[in-house]
């Protein structure tokens, strides 16, 4: 029996993007998204419903949270940010491994368009 994660749990993409920071050359930085690759991957928000999470952080302007799951030799990384398929964009903050190392989880969380993180040309 293998370790790996079943295929048909990753029932959607996701896209990769890892911040690359350039000298603007008057001193400053230039910040841009690269995309790495895009993945297989299962996407759910972690604690209460979506839907109800989406309007409790529309009403309290808080971020949501996400547990997103891939294989466990996808290349993602804290800090990179993911784009799934219906256009969401959330952040990395967290990525471990089962003891079994079937799949690889990222703790994500995702902000309303005012409150993506500041300083962040998205």
């Amino acid at each position: 029996m293998s370790n790996r994660i079943a295929d048909h749990l990753l029932n959607t993409t996701v896209e990769v993007r890892r911040r690359q920071v350039t000298a603007d050359g008057m001193g400053g930085q230039i910040v841009e998204w690269q995309p790495v690759a895009t993945y297989r991957a299962r996407v759910s928000s972690s604690g209460a419903s979506l839907a109800s999470a989406t309007v409790a952080a529309a009403q309290t302007m808080e971020q949501i949270p996400f547990l997103v799951y891939f294989a466990p030799d996808t290349d993602v990384r804290r800090g990179d940010m993911l784009i799934t398929a219906d256009g969401r964009k959330l952040w990395v903050e967290s990525v471990a491994w089962p003891s079994i190392q079937a799949y690889r989880v990222a703790g994500c969380r995702t902000w309303q368009a005012e409150l993506k993180p500041a300083g962040e040309a998205v």
